[in-house]
C-alpha cells in the first residue's frame, strides 16, 4: 500500500547519508538544487537533472574553471544526543551519457569534513527489484533559510537550514530496460506507485533488504485521490560508464580514459552486479560508448 511521511527523526543514518545539496550566489542569494546521497567516501550520487540545474547557472565547473557560486553539501551528524554539521564542497562531477545519474566528488570545505572518517554507506545493487516489490524513496523538499543572518557587510554570517525529509513507499510496476519513452524517460528505469514531491529528485530507493536499488527522477501526480501515483526510479548501472579522473584509479596512467568501472575493477567501488555490465568504448574509431547489462540467470 503506498504510504508518503516523514522520516523518523531517530533515523539518525539517513540525515548523515543525504546532504543537503545548496549554492551560494555572488550575491549572496541562496539555492537549493535537489537531494543526493552518499554512496562511497568522497563520492555522492544524485539525478543528472539535479547537476544541470547547477551547471546552467555555473557552466565552468565542468571544465574545472573557478565557480562562480560556493557550494555545499551539509551532512548532520550525532554525537551523543547533539547534532553537528560536516560541509563539503565540489571538487568535480561526472555526468552519464546515458541515463539520469550523476556522481559528485567531494573534498573538505570545514574543519569536521577534514576529519571525517567513518563514512556511512549503504550497499548499492544494479539488479532492480522484481515487480510487485515494495520500495522506498528517501528525499529532501520544502527547504527554507529561515533565519539565516548577514554581517554589516551584507555576507552570511549564519545559514539556516529548514526542510522536510520524507519517505515514500510504494511497489514496482514496470521495468523499461531501454528507457520509458524517447523524450523525458529514455533511459533504463522502473515504475512505482509512490509519490515523489519535487526536490526529492536524487534521492535514494531501497529494497526491503535495505540495498540502494535506484535514484528518484520524476512523478505523474495523481489526478485525484482514486487514481495512484505514476514515478519514476533510475536503474543504477550505467553509472558503470560514468567517466572519471586518471586521479581516482590506482595506477591510472593519466593517458587512458576510465570509467567508473575502473575503480570497481580495483575493489574500491564494487555494487552488486557491477561485473555484469558490458562497457565497450568506441569513441576512439569514431563511434562511441555504448552499454548493457546481464542480470543474473
Amino acid at each position: 500500500m503506498p504510504d508518503f511521511r516523514s522520516v523518523n527523526p531517530e533515523d539518525r543514518l539517513i540525515y548523515e547519508l543525504m546532504p543537503v545539496l545548496i549554492g551560494i550566489g555572488p550575491d549572496e542569494d541562496l539555492h537549493c538544487y535537489g537531494s543526493c546521497f552518499i554512496a562511497w567516501p568522497h563520492m555522492a550520487i544524485t539525478a543528472k537533472h539535479v547537476v544541470e540545474q547547477l551547471l546552467k547557472q555555473d557552466p565552468g565547473i565542468a571544465a574545472r574553471r573557478q565557480a562562480k557560486y560556493e557550494y555545499w553539501l551539509a551532512q548532520v551528524i550525532w554525537e551523543g544526543n547533539e547534532h553537528n554539521y560536516v560541509v563539503w564542497t565540489i571538487d568535480s562531477i561526472g555526468l552519464s551519457a546515458h541515463s539520469d545519474i550523476a556522481i559528485i566528488w567531494l573534498r573538505p570545505l570545514d574543519g569536521n569534513a577534514g576529519r571525517y572518517k567513518k563514512w556511512k554507506t549503504v550497499p548499492l545493487t544494479f539488479d532492480p527489484p522484481p515487480i510487485g516489490a515494495t520500495v522506498r524513496a528517501f528525499g529532501l523538499h520544502g527547504l527554507r533559510f529561515d533565519g539565516s543572518r548577514v554581517n554589516s557587510d551584507g555576507k552570511f554570517e549564519h545559514i539556516e537550514l529548514k526542510f522536510d525529509r520524507s519517505v515514500s513507499t510504494g511497489s514496482v510496476r514496470q521495468h523499461y530496460w531501454a528507457g520509458r519513452d524517447r523524450a523525458m524517460y529514455n533511459f533504463p528505469c522502473f515504475e512505482v506507485d509512490a509519490k515523489f514531491e519535487h526536490g526529492m529528485s536524487g534521492g535514494l530507493v531501497i529494497t526491503d533488504d535495505s540495498h540502494v536499488c535506484g535514484i528518484v527522477c520524476g512523478s505523474l501526480p495523481a489526478m485525484s485521490s482514486d487514481e495512484p501515483h505514476v514515478s519514476y526510479v533510475t536503474m543504477l548501472w550505467p553509472m558503470m560508464a560514468i567517466p572519471v579522473d586518471a586521479k581516482l584509479v590506482p595506477e591510472g596512467d593519466g593517458v587512458s580514459r576510465y570509467h567508473l568501472q575502473h575503480l570497481s575493477e580495483k575493489g574500491i567501488f564494487t555494487p552488486t552486479g557491477w561485473e555484469r555490465v558490458l562497457i565497450r568504448d568506441d569513441l576512439d574509431r569514431g563511434g562511441a560508448v555504448t552499454i548493457q547489462y546481464l542480470m543474473k540467470s
